[in-house]
């Protein structure tokens, strides 16, 4: 643990990697820097990198941040289950795939994610210096294909995630997303509300 993080109480739980290849796949890799992590920790990491490629591209002046957020709409049309494809779900799949299989990358995005204590959650992203976008979008995409992946057999996860996903739209809809606070108040919300456990004012 470096002495910033150490000073201000954060631990660093994964580490991340998505990466692309020149024939429009997309893969993602996520190390654990402790040893127990709960999975539904990797919805909350999915829904940071959510929020901050959004704020990053410029919302709510950006055409691709509000792509974004309609490729999320479509996604979650209906409950995700164990049987998602993302991409199909968001009419990209003939434009790029996911793929559980190890790519040789021309792109690559990369970042940490931390906790403190079991409430507060933050994100540090690297970009590629050369990135398109749409890149920027679907990587977010395939951070939320990898939790569906990695929580296949949790329908509680799953529906976790769904309603994750619905409240962090919510939250669009309702006004937020143009300040940089809202890189910490979105996800951590719509979380929360998932699960129950946000606290009353």
């Amino acid at each position: 643990m470096g002495l910033l993080n150490f000073l201000t109480g954060k631990e660093k739980i994964f580490s991340y990697k998505i990466f692309f290849d020149q024939n429009n796949k997309v893969a993602v890799n996520i190390k654990k820097e402790v040893s127990t992590v709960p999975t539904p920790e990797y919805i909350r990491l999915w829904a940071f990198y959510q929020a901050k490629i959004i704020y990053n591209l410029g919302y709510p002046n950006n055409l691709s941040a509000i792509m974004s957020l309609g490729s999320l709409s479509k996604i979650i049309e209906k409950d995700i289950d164990s049987n998602t494809d993302c991409f199909k779900r968001a009419n990209l799949d003939d434009v790029v795939q996911y793929s559980d299989r190890f790519i040789s990358p021309i792109t690559k995005y990369d970042g940490e994610f931390f906790a403190k204590g079991s409430i507060n959650r933050s994100i540090k992203t690297h970009f590629p210096m050369q990135n398109t976008e749409q890149e920027v979008v679907y990587s977010g995409i395939a951070l939320m294909q990898y939790c569906i992946n990695i929580n296949k057999n949790d329908k509680y996860a799953l529906d976790i995630l769904t309603n994750t996903a619905r409240n962090f739209l919510a939250l669009y809809k309702d006004g937020m997303g143009s300040g940089i606070s809202d890189i910490t108040q979105i996800p951590q919300t719509a979380y929360l509300e998932a699960i129950g456990a946000l606290p009353e004012e």
